[in-house]
């Protein structure tokens, strides 16, 4: 169901948490508790035995897209392009957010290092990727914020493959870690209104890779309606237990060597268990 060993992923999760985290402490500033929470999500997406991507060609027009609407990710992007192939590591540990690199604060679209789609408000994101799967038959994954569906905009989509046009190639999976900012978020009756207006509805454990590589499957498998995955996940996973799922933490990397080595310690005591 993937292209490489679950132990592969495994270890792949493991290094792409470790980089975050130095990543954050070293330019002191960024999402971090939400990069960590999407670790599984991306990964399962991109090593999918159905996508298709070259890193050689990033604009190639048979290429899967992943759209990112949940913006304050973007360094998580950024690492994943890297580990594809577009990019180097060391690139984004040197670049991130520096005028006239790629690896900016939010993502500026830019194919040849895999970057789909601009974003910044949240709400816009899920709409690009809407759009975009109305004009091309390869797949559009959207990776987007429980916190988007408390805007309007957001919620508005669920209603458009009934009063718009349905795009059955359109993935949208919403990272439920029900956090926001400064607040717990609540998605409501969101999987009833998916499926009024037309979406196949999922949930998954969005840390498992075996039950992610599961939904992502019946997905692509489903073509007639699109698809909307509620992942449910830990706000910080893999990091400083004492930050995992607590409010307090949005956009606060680690801020001295104390707090480092406690998301370091509590990544290895994750990678033990």
């Amino acid at each position: 169901m993937f292209t490489i060993s679950p132990a592969e992923l495994e270890e792949k999760a493991f290094r792409i948490r470790r980089d975050l985290i130095d990543l954050h402490y070293r330019i002191g500033s960024g999402h971090l508790d939400t990069c960590l929470s999407l670790v599984e999500i991306w990964l399962s997406i991109v090593y999918s035995d159905f996508f298709r991507f070259d890193p050689q060609n990033g604009a190639w027009e048979e290429r899967d897209r992943v759209f990112l609407s949940e913006g304050h990710a973007c360094p998580l992007q950024y690492l994943i392009s890297a580990d594809l192939g577009y990019t180097t590591r060391e690139s984004v540990f040197t670049g991130i957010r520096k005028p006239g690199t790629p690896f900016q604060g939010h993502t500026v679209r830019n194919l040849k290092y895999g970057l789909e789609n601009s974003n910044g408000s949240l709400g816009v994101g899920v709409w690009h990727a809407y759009g975009h799967a109305l004009v091309t038959d390869r797949l559009v994954f959207c990776i987007a914020g429980d916190g988007e569906f408390q805007e309007p905009s957001s919620i508005g989509l669920l209603t458009a493959p009934l009063y718009l046009r349905p795009a059955p190639n359109l993935i949208l999976m919403v990272n439920n870690n029900r956090l926001a900012q400064d607040s717990k978020v609540e998605l409501g009756p969101i999987d009833q209104m998916g499926e009024i207006y037309g979406w196949q509805v999922q949930h998954v454990n969005g840390h498992s890779f075996a039950e992610l590589s599961q939904v992502c499957h019946n997905a692509v498998a489903e073509r007639s309606k699109p698809s909307l995955i509620v992942c449910e996940t830990v706000k910080g996973k893999g990091g400083d237990p004492a930050s995992e799922g607590r409010l307090g933490f949005h956009g606060r990397p680690p801020k001295d060597e104390k707090e480092y080595q406690a998301h370091l310690a509590g990544l290895e005591a994750t990678r033990r268990k």
